[in-house]
């Protein structure tokens, strides 16, 4: 039988794992988002697959922390709901990719700032800092989901701004993996 604490330690390694590999991914392409390319990344924010897939992972995430606000007659409808959702938005809403993002950018930001708060994590304040820069990014690419396209144009208008953001995105993948390493058993 696995303990509460064993899946809880496996949780925080997941977390810190799906981070760094989201951060490696936006710094890469990041990197990859040069004026010739502009079209293939303005185009992104509004894709509609990655937004249905996205928001599946969103919400997957989020129904678990729903239980503990949700009314009692709701609670049946939490997974429904969760799976009928990003199909509505597959037609109904605009920029589904960079909302889906968003909402993932939020989640994992939270699970960054719990999980390095709750186990031994050698330099938590610093991971901390991190999940909130990364929940922050998460709520400003919710709440104007056109920031997702108008990031890549500045990081193709600009190379040094593009070079800024990889290496932002690079020291938070480099944070996710310190943190991935540095995780141990038992939650304090």
């Amino acid at each position: 039988m696995i303990s509460v604490e064993m899946m809880q330690l496996w949780g925080a390694r997941i977390t810190f794992a799906a981070g760094a590999a989201a951060f490696v991914l936006i710094g890469c392409l990041t990197f990859l988002a040069t004026q010739e390319r502009l079209h293939f990344f303005e185009a992104l924010a509004r894709n509609k697959w990655i937004g249905l897939f996205g928001g599946w992972i969103a919400l997957a995430l989020c129904v678990p922390h729903a239980v503990a606000v949700v009314p009692e007659f709701l609670m049946p409808w939490l997974w429904p709901i969760a799976v009928i959702v990003p199909i509505l938005g597959f037609w109904a809403v605009d920029y589904p990719a960079a909302r889906a993002l968003g909402g993932c950018l939020i989640l994992l930001g939270y699970y960054l700032v719990h999980f390095s708060f709750e186990f031994s994590t050698l330099g938590f304040p610093v991971i901390a800092v991190a999940g909130w820069l990364c929940g922050i990014g998460g709520i400003w690419i919710s709440g104007k989901p056109c920031a997702m396209r108008d990031y890549f144009r500045m990081a193709a208008a600009r190379p040094p701004m593009r070079w800024l953001g990889c290496a932002f995105w690079g020291v938070e993948a480099l944070l996710s993996v310190w943190a991935l390493l540095m995780t141990k058993g038992g939650a304090q």
